[in-house]
């Protein structure tokens, strides 16, 4: 008995669906595929769905992992409602139907478009309507831009979550009113500010007062925001000195909203590209002010004159990037300062969980960067004694399993460039015969030039990292020859760094203020 597997997407666009449930179109779906199931006594091996998803993304949970059961070979048959349901992304339907699955022996059926990849007319059909599903997505997502576009010219709010100090009007969620509670806190960083006190004291304010940071306070009343980089973070959930400079350069306290400060790269790429101030739309009196003109100038004059605009040394530190803390494995920032003459300059390094306001790290101790330089060195050039003394360095090779399987994809992205050029030539001839009509050729033809573009796109962009690989070999075979080249180093700068030195621990200093520093080298 045939294993089928149900796939049931709901798109993102439905406005209708339910909030906590799957929505009646996905029980729809189910109720149609267990039905076709039964007719033909096929065993289900489970029902997949992705409810409030696009068919042109690639990310969708259940897809993933109904592609990942199709793998390990559990599914002989995958099951839609139609393809639409299953991806509106052309070079997704002809790497997965015509080809993945082929390898992994599946068939696909959409019941309501007649889609089946074990029938012979199925190939030319499956193009079409892949091209057809993905120029609809195409219109929408340009029908939503200029509808967006247009809310926020027109000064409505579209934003998913309301700026700290504000919260969505029940009765209109295109308009901010003041959220009574956290807006006194607003006033209060500005007023602090105005009155001359830095960011570090602000923080060390709030935090001391048990007020609750604007993430962790989205998420006691239940919000749905999702800070991402919560895991990484050392603040858990504390104000930091990023935080406060957010808020002190939010124009929205004043009452103007701003938006359109970025936008999604096309509607296959959601990464987010910024845009030009001068492109942003702006709207005054959109809502209530929380800060008024006087201190808002205020604010904004002082971080103007607090911006560092003298001359920068071009000269970049030796372990810029490279150091970090042993306790907390947050990087280690600069601090540079001068002896009392200002005629020599020193640095020193600190975590960055103390330098952002957090302060739960217990290694905040300064490390002067001219004792660290030395340790390295003096590490650096034991290791370079030994291998001279015994010529038997090891440099291992990491690179050529990366450059094999770099090839193989290439071979493989080349042969399905070829075939998109074989098909082009196959329907020429088959719109001369009359076969297909002059309009479908057309559209058949457009869509073909378009995955060989992509796919000349991705040639290009493995064969580069073939070459970077390639280079990365060389280096590796002439990193021996460098260290041959010296018995010592005298100095550190950064490309000696760079090409020794991978990462940089500094713990706490012990009881006689001696700190275990951890040199992970390249070598």
């Amino acid at each position: 008995m045939p294993k089928a597997a149900i796939y049931c997407r709901l798109s993102i666009e439905d406005k209708d669906k339910s909030e906590r449930d799957n929505s009646a179109s996905i029980q729809n779906q189910k109720a149609m595929l267990r039905d076709y199931c039964r007719e033909r006594d096929w065993e289900i091996y489970d029902i997949y769905v992705d409810d409030g998803y696009s068919g042109i993304d690639r990310s969708r949970p259940e897809f993933n992992r109904l592609l990942h059961d199709c793998e390990a070979g559990h599914i002989d048959i995958v099951l839609c409602k139609d393809q639409s349901r299953f991806s509106r992304d052309t070079v997704v339907i002809e790497q997965l139907i015509n080809d993945k699955f082929l390898e992994w022996g599946i068939r696909f059926i959409g019941v309501a478009d007649n889609a089946d990849s074990d029938s012979e007319s199925y190939s030319t059909m499956r193009l079409f309507t892949s091209a057809y599903n993905e120029m609809y997505v195409k219109d929408i997502s340009a029908k939503i831009r200029k509808t967006l576009a247009y809310k926020r010219e027109q000064g409505q709010f579209i934003g998913s979550f309301a700026p700290y100090g504000y919260e969505v009007d029940p009765n209109d969620k295109h308009h901010l009113i003041i959220d009574k509670k956290t807006a006194q806190v607003v006033k209060l960083i500005f007023d602090i500010y105005a009155s001359g006190e830095g960011y570090r004291r602000i923080v060390k304010r709030l935090n001391d007062e048990g007020i609750v940071s604007p993430s962790e306070y989205k998420r006691q009343k239940g919000s749905k925001y999702v800070n991402n980089n919560a895991d990484s973070s050392s603040s858990r959930g504390l104000w930091t000195q990023s935080t406060i400079a957010r808020i002190l350069a939010n124009e929205v306290y004043t009452g103007t909203l701003v938006q359109g400060k970025s936008h999604s790269i096309s509607y296959k790429n959601k990464r987010r590209k910024k845009v030009d101030k001068s492109e942003w739309t702006r709207v005054p009196n959109s809502h209530e002010a929380v800060i008024d003109t006087e201190i808002w100038e205020r604010v904004q004059e002082r971080l103007s004159s607090n911006t560092r605009v003298g001359k920068r040394s071009q000269e970049l530190s030796p372990l810029s990037g490279k150091v970090c803390c042993a306790v907390c494995s947050r990087p280690m920032k600069r601090n540079v300062y001068y002896n009392k003459t200002k005629t020599i300059k020193y640095y020193g390094l600190q975590c960055a969980t103390y330098k952002t306001g957090a302060m739960n790290c217990p290694n905040k101790s300064n490390i002067s960067g001219i004792v660290l330089e030395k340790h390295i060195l003096d590490e650096l050039n034991s290791i370079i004694e030994q291998y001279c003394q015994t010529h038997e360095l090891q440099l291992t090779d990491i690179h050529s399993e990366q450059l094999k399987e770099l090839e193989r994809w290439l071979a493989t992205l080349e042969g399905r460039r070829q075939t998109a050029k074989e098909r082009l030539v196959k329907m020429y001839k088959d719109k001369l015969d009359s076969i297909i009509s002059d309009d479908d050729y057309a559209l058949f033809r457009e869509k073909l030039s378009s995955e060989e573009q992509e796919l000349s796109a991705q040639i290009t962009d493995i064969s580069e990292q073939i070459e970077k690989c390639r280079s990365r070999q060389e280096s590796s075979e002439s990193r021996r020859s460098l260290v041959e080249k010296y018995t010592r180093f005298d100095k550190l700068d950064r490309s000696i760094a760079n090409e020794f030195i991978e990462l940089v621990e500094v713990g706490m200093p012990d009881e006689n203020g001696i700190r275990e520093i951890h040199i992970h080298w390249k070598i």
